[in-house]
């Protein structure tokens, strides 16, 4: 678990996810969360893209703005294309930022104080081990469940299994099970 910097991000329940929603400070935060976990965006990604990354069904991290330097292409849920309309401002062209600064509709919220939201909402619903990365960590953890790996990598960005690998958290009550096996 994250402490103080180090460590690995906190892999969120859905109890926590909606806890952590409910306390958010405003839309914009629920909104930047609810992409984050429905797309397994770096914070970095998400705080990057633009009104014309959102399209077709699809939200597009644009190689520039990746890690991996590699345009990646998430289809969009209902919920979060319903999230992104609800958020956007009336005039927004398609290149203004998704999630602005409080003070300009041109320049991109901080990740500072995306942190410093996430902090404040942590404390609240008393969350331990969260950082802008659980909302990755918890996307990766959820689709593995459910996906073979190399689908996740596709979804996630990840350019490696070993890199992906990272990223899962070991479902505990599946290791009881996993006993019957050997």
């Amino acid at each position: 678990m994250k402490n103080n910097g180090h460590g690995r991000a906190a892999v969120l329940s859905d109890a926590d996810f909606a806890r952590l929603l409910a306390a958010a400070p405003s839309q914009t935060y629920r909104t930047l969360w609810t992409l984050q976990r429905a797309t397994a965006a770096r914070i970095s990604e998400a705080l990057s893209l633009r009104w014309c990354d959102v399209g077709g069904g699809f939200i597009t991290f644009r190689k520039a703005t990746t890690k991996t330097n590699q345009t990646r292409q998430v289809p969009c849920s209902p919920v979060l294309l319903e999230a992104l309309e609800a958020l956007r401002p009336e005039g927004a062209g398609d290149e203004d930022f998704l999630f602005h600064a409080k003070d300009s509709e041109t320049q991109p919220l901080s990740r500072n104080a995306a942190d410093v939201a996430l902090r404040k909402a942590c404390t609240k619903v008393g969350l331990e081990g969260v950082s802008t990365h659980s909302f990755r960590r918890t996307a990766a953890t959820n689709l593995a469940g459910h996906y073979p790996l190399h689908q996740v990598m596709a979804f996630t960005g990840h350019s490696t299994l070993s890199a992906l690998q990272s990223y899962l958290q070991a479902d505990e009550s599946k290791l009881t099970e996993m006993t019957a096996f050997v």
